[in-house]
């Protein structure tokens, strides 16, 4: 097992890197510009972290923005809740092939070049095969173990026994986000975020994967814009019930899926054509906030994008995604949402519930 665990971690540190850091000694300098000159003289093909602008080539606008990064002093380096050049760590099991993973470094990509680069984040990738799950599940709960030193002796047994491991992925699909935020006054402690993605439910030849991709990665966005270490508090400006933050996220990456290339015209309007469709499961006078997680958590997913796209159409996409997140750490999440929307949130949704008895032409006219 030891010597596949290897394998497992040194193909994950392949694209473990900074952007601009082209001899992985994590630092940003006159070298790394030297590299990208010669790759741009001699017209080789871009590499992943020498390709600052994601245009899928090396060219004179590399060196400038790389220039630039030397000269503020600030590459390779992370702080929480500020933009980065360091690239995700991505680790997976032995059972996915490079077209799945480069398929979710293609989409985490156009998700982080129009919402910004946000870490630490580490992607991990699970297969069908249970038993290479169960050997990745715990190379990852060592990994824990390795980077944060503040765990107790007992971390190994909780983690390899957690909710929904790995082995759970690779039986029953899904993908979440998870993470760590420690303070390190006490301890020299890790705080990070993480993405896990199945190979099922949605399946990788399906386009919901790389919606599903994107939507997992806005909420790292919306996590990295709270900086406390209260995991209640973080909760609370995240809304515990799903209409807001799910929303958000579901809205936000079908929206973006929408605008790439080969997307056919139609296909923003299509989803939310369904999504409506949930509201006929509404109780009488039921608030989609009022829905938690559970059996019924589809509806708050659903009609939480159409409140999503509700609300932007009525303020605009900065005030949503810039202004509300950026005010939650110096207010409650009411108050953000007040000073960016100029409404309370009941106001909001009495509203978006009036929204909801329009005819479907009616609701559509707000879709891009």
């Amino acid at each position: 097992m030891q010597k596949k665990l290897l394998i497992i971690f040194m193909l994950s540190e392949v694209y473990a890197q900074c952007l601009g850091d082209l001899n992985q000694d994590n630092i940003i300098d006159t070298l790394d510009i030297i590299s990208v000159v010669d790759i741009v003289i001699n017209n080789e093909n871009a590499y992943d972290n020498s390709d600052m602008n994601y245009d899928n080539m090396n060219d004179i606008f590399d060196i400038i923005i790389l220039a630039d990064i030397v000269l503020d002093e600030n590459g390779c380096e992370i702080i929480w809740g500020e933009e980065t050049d360091a690239l995700p760590e991505y680790y997976y099991t032995a059972d996915i092939d490079t077209d799945q993973l480069n398929q979710i470094i293609e989409y985490y990509t156009i998700a982080n070049v129009a919402w910004g680069n946000y870490g630490p984040l580490e992607f991990w990738v699970i297969g069908t095969n249970i038993s290479d799950s169960e050997e990745l599940d715990e190379y990852y709960c060592e990994l824990r173990i390795e980077k944060d030193p503040c765990l107790g002796t007992d971390y190994l047994q909780w983690c390899l026994n957690r909710e929904y491991n790995f082995v759970d992925y690779a039986n029953n699909g899904g993908a979440g986000l998870s993470l760590s935020r420690e303070n390190p006054v006490n301890c020299d402690s890790y705080s990070y975020l993480e993405i896990t993605l199945s190979s099922q439910y949605p399946f990788p030849n399906e386009s919901d994967y790389n919606v599903v991709t994107m939507h997992e990665y806005f909420h790292a966005y919306q996590h990295a814009h709270i900086f406390t270490y209260d995991y209640d508090q973080r909760a609370e400006l995240m809304v515990i019930n799903p209409w807001w933050s799910e929303g958000g996220a579901e809205y936000m990456a079908q929206l973006l899926y929408s605008q790439q290339e080969g997307v056919y015209d139609n296909y923003l309007r299509d989803r939310m054509t369904w999504k409506m469709q949930s509201k006929d499961d509404l109780f009488e006078n039921e608030f989609i906030s009022e829905i938690p997680y559970g059996d019924r958590a589809y509806i708050a997913y659903d009609l939480g994008t159409w409140a999503i796209a509700y609300l932007i159409s009525i303020v605009d996409m900065e005030s949503y995604r810039i202004n509300f997140y950026n005010g939650l750490n110096e207010q409650t999440w009411e108050e953000s949402f007040f000073n960016s929307f100029n409404r309370t949130s009941n106001e909001f949704l009495i509203d978006f519930h009036e929204f909801l008895n329009l005819n479907l032409e009616e609701q559509l006219s707000i879709i891009p």
